[in-house]
């Protein structure tokens, strides 16, 4: 009997993960074999939402034993009814209207975690709102604008769903520049961004502090003014932005960042890469925090990285993800939690608001949580990119100061030769991240010059050290063979070192965590984060190694090259 229950249990709880991400399917196949026309298919569903939910009465004629297995169905999952009413509401409305719904897609825990941290009772606009997800679950007076009349109708239909008023408005928030300025308690946004979502018109330009006197400006860059100008005083912005607006050292976003940061920043906090893949873009992206308010003194930002949202974000459709201990799931009330890090990052953020006094935000006190902050006095040329100021990288930093470590430029020539011109009719061997399995580079793809693609820009000789600019697992070797025209992508970083000393101590400490660490804190950028050379150079080093050791792996790879 009790290996029967413990079967019993497990067998029902993989049960609800799998009924968690095909229940809608199964919904839709249960209406369709009761003959239920696909156009009309969103229409019942929401009169079954609003019954079983709101406890309505029904409106269409559902059979009780239809009616009995979906609201079975939506009983045997785990997840909020939010989020539910979401996923139904996307997959109707898809096959419905003809729209990718998928381009107006925010994760539910990231709308979730901002309208919890929202006071009850006030006024909230998206000014770029899709289909409203992002301040659906807000309890005040929500009022929604976008451009797209289309996006607005299903918008209504998402808030029906739901049971819930809104205040629509079918506007160009951009060019309305005055609308409704200094009226709204917050402000909710993710905006369009990227340089292809551009404004040129000087007319709309010149409205904007950010856009005046410019050829052209990224509309993203502009919704964050025009989000400060709807706040009243002491209104807050929640603005889903790439984290190249809080990096990139290009004149546009230092000018961003000044304007910016001449209001309280209250939290910045990196959502994890993939975070928006539902919504086919791999742009890693911050939700920051702002206060409509001029600070005069250093304060403190409240920092944090996240690594997980509750979603399984390098898979097709983002299926859920659950925390798991010692392989089983973790459980609470005998349903599977999410691994989801923003339910933490809310709590500390209270806690925060308690002690900044942030009345504007949900507050409250427990002096057992920790969290990591930014003071003001310590941003180092307007960057804002938190990675350079996070707990593990600042020890890091301290850490190798502590034991004299030198930068990789004491090892290296400052100007290698490396460019060369390709002749069409010679055979290279091409390296490219593919190429490379760390440390060790497959001599395989070779390629006429006609063949070479226009990212081969770098030539490499022996005893050349080549490792990847992009943020994530560090890729690296070292060229230990005397073959000619060898060249790689301008993916990677050239380091030639000065002797075969170097060669040793670059090595070794490619090898290390905090290598590793420096690189990926240091690396900006939106869509694949990326380090300058010159800043890979100034990445510390140990240059007090365990030479015999590494001396070995140079000949092991010495040997590997010569087979």
């Amino acid at each position: 009997n009790y290996f029967k229950s413990v079967f019993l249990h497990y067998y029902k709880m993989d049960q609800t993960i799998k009924n968690n991400s095909i229940f809608v399917n199964e919904i839709n196949q249960l209406l369709h074999n009761e003959g239920v026309n696909k156009d009309n298919r969103l229409e019942y569903i929401m009169d079954i939402m609003n019954h079983y939910i709101y406890k309505k009465e029904l409106k269409v004629n559902v059979p009780k034993n239809v009616l009995d297995e979906i609201i079975s169905l939506i009983d045997s999952i785990s997840i909020n009814k939010n989020e539910i009413s979401q996923i139904l509401f996307m997959f109707y409305c898809d096959k419905k209207v003809k729209l990718d719904l998928d381009q107006f897609y925010t994760p539910f825990t990231i709308c979730d975690f901002i309208c919890k941290l929202m006071v009850p009772g006030k006024k909230v606009i998206d000014p770029a709102c899709g289909t409203g997800d992002l301040v659906k679950t807000y309890s005040g007076m929500i009022t929604l604008w976008d451009i797209n009349e289309n996006v607005l109708d299903i918008c209504k239909e998402n808030y029906k769903l739901n049971n819930k008023d809104c205040i629509i408005g079918n506007y160009n928030s951009i060019l309305k520049h005055k609308l409704k300025n200094n009226s709204y308690d917050y402000c909710c946004l993710n905006p369009p961004f990227g340089s292809s979502t551009v404004i040129k018109d000087k007319e709309i330009l010149d409205k904007y502090q950010l856009g005046k006197d410019k050829d052209s400006q990224e509309i993203g860059i502009l919704f964050i003014e025009r989000a400060m100008n709807l706040l009243t005083k002491n209104g807050i912005a929640f603005i889903i932005i790439p984290n190249g607006y809080l990096g990139n050292t290009t004149k546009k976003y230092l000018e961003l960042r000044d304007y910016m940061i001449k209001f309280k920043i209250i939290a910045i906090i990196e959502l994890p890469p993939n975070s928006f893949a539902r919504s086919g873009t791999g742009i890693s992206t911050s939700l920051i925090i702002i206060q409509k308010k001029k600070m005069k003194t250093n304060y403190d930002i409240y920092i944090k990285s996240i690594m997980n949202i509750g979603y399984i974000l390098n898979k097709k459709n983002t299926p859920y993800k659950y925390k798991k201990n010692n392989g089983e799931y973790i459980l609470i009330d005998n349903k599977p939690v999410l691994d989801n890090d923003l339910e933490l990052c809310l709590a500390e953020l209270k806690v925060f608001a308690h002690k900044k006094n942030i009345d504007e935000l949900n507050k409250t006190f427990d002096e057992d949580v920790s969290f990591e902050k930014l003071n003001t006095k310590n941003i180092e040329s307007n960057i804002l990119d938190i990675n350079r100021y996070t707990n593990i990288y600042k020890n890091t930093l301290d850490n190798c100061v502590k034991n004299s470590y030198l930068e990789v430029s004491h090892y290296v020539d400052h100007n290698p030769e490396y460019k060369f011109v390709i002749s069409k009719q010679e055979e290279y061997l091409y390296l490219d991240i593919k190429q490379i399995t760390t440390p060790i580079y497959a001599r395989t793809n070779y390629l006429y010059g006609y063949e070479l693609p226009s990212r081969a820009k770098i030539s490499l000789k022996k005893n050349d050290i080549i490792l990847s600019k992009l943020k994530g697992k560090l890729t690296f070797t070292v060229i230990l063979s005397d073959d000619k025209n060898i060249v790689c992508s301008n993916g990677f970083s050239l380091l030639r070192p000065k002797n075969y000393d170097s060669i040793i101590i670059i090595l070794a400490n490619l090898f290390q965590k905090e290598f590793e660490i420096q690189h990926n804190s240091l690396c900006t950028g939106s869509i694949m984060a990326s380090l300058g050379d010159d800043t890979i150079k100034k990445i510390l080093i140990n240059p007090n190694i365990n030479t015999e050791k590494y001396e070995n792996i140079i000949n092991a790879l010495k040997l590997i090259n010569s087979i």
